[in-house]
């Protein structure tokens, strides 16, 4: 694939959900990448019109580039993208070779791993880690595989020294996720991120979902430590949880699972027990409150309180982040229990 195109097609799948004009397009991989120049950009786009691969809608003077899911070429030249930008990354990480190597061989013979994508590879690394989401087949073994993987990843986080967080979801939760309007870190993954593994696979899923939904990609990434009050104090009225007295107004909406992050992040004691409550009067997604409570090291406070509400309120959701979180060695930090279930009470979330 030649760099243009490359350059081109990557910029586009960052930005699904959100149509780019050529000059928006232009000033983007000069943005990433140091040049770009209009004349050129337009040039190749027209080549890959032509082709079928994209669609150009006219909008008053500008036009929108929109991919031509229609093209049944097209997952093709999306899956050679993904090889392409995986060959770059990698280019000069040799000593990345025999993790790779392992992480293959451990997930080929995998039957439930649909595919498997790296989340900003290139800053990750640099911090002696890496991110990676999994996309599952719809299984009723769901979680026991996404427990097996887990294992799986802990032993190459063992061996190799490179901490691992996992993103571990289902075909299903793919689906909600990406068409969610909540901020969530799938949104967030799809503009950074490299597919690893069983890329056709991944770009089928996404042809899928966009010829029925709206996929809503986000970017920069959300820093929990970064929300404001006023946004947590709405999204906690939105989940069952209101101060008496206190005032809120429209704010953001913020996933459960990064709000309670959030949450974790503070030390502030009067909100942590909100969490308890929310999670006990709304659905959540345990493994992506996993993967949030690793990411940003706030999972042994989380245990503590997931232990409290799966003794006097369990749930299958409570039950299976415990799981994740006692396979990936996790110490709780315990809390309060009189104080919370009294709380919990208080709330009606008993």
């Amino acid at each position: 694939m030649d760099t243009p195109t490359l350059r081109i097609l990557e910029t586009i799948t960052s930005n699904i959900g959100n149509p780019l004009s050529i000059n928006q397009l232009t000033q983007r991989i000069k943005d990433t990448h140091g040049s770009a120049y209009y004349a050129n950009i337009y040039q190749k786009l027209q080549e890959l019109k032509n082709e079928d691969l994209l669609n150009l809608e006219l909008i008053g003077r500008s036009a929108n580039i929109k991919l031509n899911f229609q093209n049944y070429l097209l997952i093709d030249m999306l899956a050679e993208m993904e090889i392409e930008k995986k060959r770059n990354f990698l280019t000069n990480r040799k000593e990345l070779f025999s993790f790779f190597s392992e992480m293959d061989r451990s997930i080929t013979d995998n039957c439930a791993v649909k595919s498997v994508g790296s989340i900003n590879p290139s800053k990750n690394i640099k911090l002696n880690r890496i991110e990676l989401f999994f996309l599952l087949r719809a299984s009723p073994n769901y979680h026991k595989e996404t427990i097996e993987l887990c294992r799986q990843m802990l032993k190459l986080q063992n061996k190799y020294n490179l901490k691992i967080n996992n993103l571990i979801i289902s075909n299903q939760d793919f689906l909600e996720l990406t068409t969610s309007e909540e901020i969530n870190p799938i949104r967030e993954a799809l503009s950074e991120k490299i597919i690893l593994f069983g890329p056709q696979s991944f770009w089928n899923e996404i042809k899928e979902i966009a010829q029925k939904n709206e996929i809503r990609t986000i970017r920069p990434e959300i820093k929990p430590a970064k929300i404001s009050d006023s946004d947590l104090t709405y999204n906690l009225n939105r989940f069952g949880y209101r101060e008496f007295g206190l005032r809120f107004a429209q704010g953001k909406n913020f996933c459960i699972e990064y709000v309670t992050t959030a949450i974790l992040l503070q030390e502030d004691a009067r909100l942590i027990e909100a969490i308890p409550i929310i999670l006990a009067k709304s659905s959540f997604k345990s493994n992506v409150l996993a993967f949030l409570s690793q990411k940003y090291d706030v999972s042994r406070k989380l245990l503590g309180l997931l232990r409290i509400l799966n003794n006097v309120k369990p749930t299958r959701e409570v039950t299976q982040t415990i799981d994740l979180l006692e396979i990936l060695n996790t110490e709780e930090i315990p809390a309060d229990s009189e104080s919370i279930v009294q709380k919990l009470r208080l709330y009606n979330a008993l």
